[in-house]
């Protein structure tokens, strides 16, 4: 009897993968040839990690589409998932170039010991700010802040004018200048910090700690200091002693405020039980007063024009 014998077809991988649409599209694509160039690559590994190629297509063509970290489409913002190849086809996260160009313009914000700046302050310049359709008081009033940052005194300033004039925004800017020029930075918004030490009274060590960090900046702003209320503790225990030791150490220090000199020394001299005490409303104001120089930031409310 004859022997059958069957023949079995052979199927090759090899031929398979040949004739697969998408890879063979994607041995075609520049970027991928520039990848596998780069990290002297054969053509098979495409073949091995067609997926990984085909995502990593996708993820780069999301990325030269976008306009901004605004719109950023990537799952984490900011980040995009590239390829490295180091003897494995690895995913890494990368930053993108709108932030790369971020970090850029935040890398002074290391320079901050202490910080209540709202966000959109923190890349602020002097420049930034606008004077188009300004009175002449205030565009002098700005010269003469520009003037003081280019040759810095040991005494700083004392900024007051009315609501929304732009005071903070000035000593944003300042604040950001010494920041870039690699200075320890302080901008302590009075009001929320005396919030946040009263709920440090359960962590001493933290407190004290944030108050050395003030005491020994290089370069400090008191932002809106009038605006909290008056207790013995406040201006006996925490602003004078902080206020007393820069003064002795000739720290530069800047303050904002609504209010001038005098109805500041009233404001301290009022405390929240209603006590008289006039010596030590005198004390702190003589050390603001030795530590700046009354400024008055003129103009209209200009949030309500935004």
């Amino acid at each position: 009897m004859k022997q059958v014998q069957f023949e079995i077809p052979q199927f090759s991988k090899h031929n398979e993968l040949q004739t697969n649409p998408l890879i063979q599209q994607l041995k075609k694509n520049d970027q991928i040839l520039n990848f596998l160039r780069e990290n002297k690559c054969s053509v098979e590994l495409v073949e091995k990690y067609p997926i990984k190629f085909n995502k990593w297509l996708e993820v780069k063509m999301t990325c030269e589409e976008c306009h901004g970290l605004n719109s950023c489409a990537q799952p984490v913002r900011g980040q995009w998932l590239d390829l490295e190849w180091n003897g494995l086809l690895t995913p890494v996260l990368r930053p993108c170039r709108y932030q790369l160009k971020e970090n850029k313009e935040r890398a002074h914000m290391k320079s901050y010991v202490v910080c209540d700046l709202a966000e959109n302050f923190h890349t602020i310049k002097v420049e930034d700010i606008q004077i188009r359709g300004e009175s002449k008081e205030y565009f002098d009033a700005l010269l003469k802040v520009v003037e003081w940052l280019k040759n810095p005194k040991e005494q700083g300033l004392y900024l007051y004018g009315g609501v929304g004039v732009g005071k903070t925004y000035i000593a944003a800017c300042a604040s950001n200048f010494f920041a870039r020029k690699a200075k320890t930075v302080a901008f302590v918004n009075v009001p929320e910090w005396i919030s946040r030490m009263k709920g440090s009274f359960d962590d001493m060590d933290a407190m004290n700690k944030e108050i050395g960090k003030i005491k020994r900046a290089d370069f400090v702003v008191f932002d809106d200091i009038g605006a909290e209320s008056v207790t013995p503790w406040v201006r006996d225990d925490l602003l004078f002693p902080i206020l007393n030791k820069r003064m002795e150490e000739k720290k530069i220090t800047w303050f904002t405020s609504n209010e001038d000199f005098k109805s500041l020394e009233n404001h301290f001299r009022n405390t929240k039980q209603n006590e008289q005490e006039e010596m030590k409303a005198v004390r702190i104001l003589e050390r603001i007063r030795t530590l700046s120089k009354e400024f008055l930031i003129p103009g209209k409310n200009r949030r309500n024009h935004e």
